[in-house]
């Protein structure tokens, strides 16, 4: 009897990861058609965060509800590491410990990082991850691209609006943004590529718009800014960032972003000056981009997805 596998969606994340383990006859359901009394029938539970904070199936209760709910079965609970940092919210000021059996880390950083607060190393496995496999190689063309990747929170935040608008005054470039729908605002960004990151193609969007960029603008730097480290294209963050709470939550008041040494982090006066100096040269900060990309993206990892499916055999 085939070894029934529940898939808990997010982000694109993990339709690679269905599709070879179906190839490899693997009974795979995801949350699209699964109902909570239905995980009763899984051998394992793939999840993409177990957050207090995060709707878990269906958009009911948490992720955390529903990891506790499988293990109280005696069900196996796998957790894929889903953007860049990993979860936030084990850190202060959530301090919230990783309760499934296995956790698949990107790269090296993040392991490190958990075991820092205090995660066991036997629950951590760095596997990589194949959403870096969807990026296509820079192409030459016209012109020059400077793309804007707004953050994406609970709103279009007012950050991303008066960046857009520092950057509708840059002259001599084409400034493209990298927008999601129900998530950013229409009408008010400079040439925008629109995707939906829950759907098959959105990873291809992002894909389309990074292999023709000769320069990123953040507000974080996201799993956005990794693929475009990775591609070696030079990564400069409007430091603009306020604190504020997410979905209700007051703490995320306390809650800093994190940055790696891959990236250049300017006030906004300097935000242009910044931009027209890096696309003069982007050379600056090159080596750091390509430890970026391992160390935060796993991109040395050779075949995730058969990295991650060892974890789940390990766990059947």
């Amino acid at each position: 009897m085939s070894k029934r596998i529940a898939i808990l969606r997010w982000n694109c994340l993990t339709h690679d990861l269905e599709k070879e383990l179906e190839k490899r006859g693997y009974k795979v359901f995801n949350s699209k058609t699964i109902k909570k009394d239905d995980l009763s029938k899984f051998d394992v539970v793939v999840n993409w965060n177990e957050s207090d904070s995060t709707a878990g199936l269906n958009n009911q209760e948490s992720g955390r509800d529903y990891v506790k709910y499988c293990k109280s079965l005696g069900i196996k609970t796998i957790l894929l590491q889903h953007g860049r940092w990993g979860s936030a919210r084990i850190f202060p000021p959530f301090n919230e410990e990783y309760i499934s059996d296995k956790v698949c880390c990107w790269g090296e950083r993040d392991k490190k990082r958990f075991m820092e607060i205090g995660t066991p190393e036997e629950k951590l496995v760095v596997t990589g991850t194949s959403i870096f496999k969807h990026l296509k190689p820079r192409e030459p063309h016209n012109g020059i691209n400077v793309v804007f990747s707004p953050e994406h929170w609970d709103t279009d935040i007012a950050e991303n609006q008066i960046v857009a608008g520092i950057l509708h005054q840059l002259k001599g470039v084409k400034v493209i943004t990298k927008v999601l729908i129900d998530e950013h605002i229409p009408g008010i960004y400079d040439n925008p590529v629109w995707s939906d990151r829950e759907k098959e193609g959105h990873l291809e969007s992002v894909a389309d718009v990074l292999k023709t960029a000769d320069l990123v603008v953040g507000v974080s730097e996201s799993t956005f800014e990794l693929m475009a480290e990775i591609l070696d294209i030079p990564v400069v963050i409007a430091d603009i960032w306020l604190p504020k709470a997410c979905k209700g939550d007051d703490k995320y008041k306390e809650y800093t972003r994190l940055f790696s040494n891959a990236c250049e982090r300017v006030n906004l006066d300097d935000l242009n000056k910044t931009i027209y100096k890096r696309l003069k040269h982007p050379e600056y900060l090159r080596e750091e981009r390509r430890i970026a990309g391992i160390e935060d993206g796993g991109i040395n990892i050779e075949d995730p997805i058969s990295e991650i499916i060892k974890v789940i055999d390990d766990k059947l």
